[in-house]
């Protein structure tokens, strides 16, 4: 795991590396994600309804397996202790991308996750990015630019806005966000 820090905002990432024999399953998780999709693809006339996007994902023992390798190595190696929220999952068709947005409410602000996690879970080759905004003291709306791959994990305060870029790939790509507080 390694730590970036942007004008002191930890910004977290690195690939998650089980023992051998516990290996996440990305294929479950698609799976969960796919189906749920499949159950839920409703359409809404409000172009601000980012929730038509967002795919609950049911607990299972994959997702599980990767939230508490996440926790239990933020912990060891950082010092910050994590609750899992929530997660959603989003799939991105050739050419679709996500808002612009953060996972903080702010009409409730107290309720609302600390750190959010984007993951990797089925990205065709070098076929889309993570975007994540924030402000570098009086130098606003910095960016960072990171591609997004199997396995990977990016975990930024959940008050910076993001958003996935545009699926460059005949593929769909499948990503997982789970959201976080401190302990």
């Amino acid at each position: 795991m390694f730590k970036k820090v942007l004008t002191e905002i930890p910004l977290f990432h690195g690939e998650v590396k089980m023992p051998k024999g516990f290996e996440i399953d990305r294929s479950k998780l698609k799976a969960d994600i796919l189906s749920s999709y499949n159950l839920n693809n409703s359409v809404s006339n409000n172009p601000y309804d980012y929730k038509i996007l967002d795919y609950e994902v049911p607990f299972s023992r994959t997702l599980d397996m990767l939230n508490k390798y996440i926790i239990e190595h933020i912990n060891v190696e950082f010092n910050l202790n994590l609750i899992n929220q929530d997660s959603f999952g989003n799939i991105f068709y050739e050419n679709e991308q996500s808002f612009l947005r953060s996972t903080v409410d702010h009409m409730h602000l107290s309720d609302s996750p600390d750190f959010t996690m984007v993951y990797g879970v089925d990205i065709y080759d070098e076929s889309c990015i993570l975007v994540i905004e924030y402000d570098d003291n009086k130098i606003k709306g910095q960016t960072w630019h990171v591609p997004l791959v199997n396995n990977s994990f990016y975990i930024f305060p959940s008050n910076l806005k993001y958003f996935i870029g545009k699926n460059t790939s005949k593929q769909i790509n499948t990503i997982l966000t789970t959201n976080f507080e401190k302990k």
